[in-house]
C-alpha cells in the first residue's frame, strides 16, 4: 500500500508545494478558458413585439417616407398622419411585385383593387394633424405598392413601396462545453486537494519526544 501523505518525508513534501501551485494555476487556466468559449451565452434576436410604421401624407401629394420595410408573418401597427386640408388615402396592395403603370387612371386603380382588395385601405380625412391606425399582419416576402387614391393623387406622385423581407432563422442552440472545460476543473480540484495535504502536512505538530527513562 502507498504510504499517506502525513507519513511521506519532509523534503518530498517541501518539493509538492510549487508543483502543487502550479498544477492549480494550470487547472485554473483550464477551466476559465472553457468558461470562456463553452459556457458563454449566445446573444440572440430581442422577442419580437411587432412594427410600428409612422407615415406622413403631405399636401405636395407624397408619403414619408415613402419606403417601408416590415418582417413577413409579424405585426404591424401602422400610423399615418394627414399633413393636408384635404383629403388622402393610404391603400395598400395586397400584391407582391405588381406596380401601377404611370399612366393608370383612377378608375383603373379602383377597378385593380376591386378584383384584388387590399391589405391596407384607409381613409385619411381633411384634417391637418389627424393620425389614422391600422393593424395588419406583414405579408410574405415580396415588394407591395401603396398609394393614395384619390383621382389624381397617384398621378402626382403619391405612391410608396412597403418591403416585406423573409422571417429571420432562429438562433442556433449554443454549443456544448468543450472537453477541456471538465478536464480543467478535475484538475483544479484534485489540485486544490493536494495543496490542501501539503499545508496540513507543514502545520502539523510535532509529537513530543518520549519522556526520558
Amino acid at each position: 500500500m502507498a504510504p499517506s501523505s502525513a507519513h511521506l518525508p519532509r523534503r518530498t513534501l517541501r518539493r509538492l508545494g510549487p508543483l502543487a501551485l502550479a498544477i492549480a494555476l494550470a487547472g485554473a487556466a483550464l477551466g476559465l478558458a472553457g468558461i470562456g468559449t463553452g459556457l458563454a451565452v449566445p446573444r440572440t434576436a430581442a422577442p419580437g413585439g411587432g412594427t410600428v410604421l409612422q407615415v406622413s401624407a403631405t399636401a405636395s401629394f407624397t408619403f414619408v417616407p415613402s419606403q417601408l420595410t416590415v418582417t413577413a408573418g409579424e405585426p404591424v401597427e401602422l400610423e399615418v398622419t394627414q399633413e393636408a386640408n384635404f383629403n388622402h388615402t393610404f391603400t395598400l396592395s395586397s400584391v407582391a411585385g405588381y406596380t401601377f403603370p404611370s399612366s393608370a387612371t383612377a378608375s383603373d386603380i379602383f377597378a385593380y383593387f376591386a378584383a384584388h382588395p387590399p391589405l391596407v385601405n384607409l381613409s385619411l380625412g381633411d384634417v391637418p394633424g389627424r393620425t389614422t391606425y391600422a393593424n395588419f399582419t406583414a405579408p410574405p416576402a415580396g415588394a407591395y405598392e401603396f398609394l393614395c387614391e384619390i383621382p389624381g393623387h397617384f398621378q402626382s406622385g403619391m405612391f410608396g413601396t412597403l418591403t416585406s423581407t423573409a422571417t429571420p432563422s432562429p438562433s442556433s442552440p449554443p454549443p456544448p462545453p468543450p472537453t477541456y472545460l471538465y478536464v480543467g476543473i478535475g484538475v483544479a480540484i484534485a489540485a486544490v486537494a493536494v495543496a490542501g495535504v501539503v499545508l496540513y502536512s507543514r502545520r502539523r505538530p510535532k509529537p513530543a519526544p518520549p519522556p526520558a527513562a
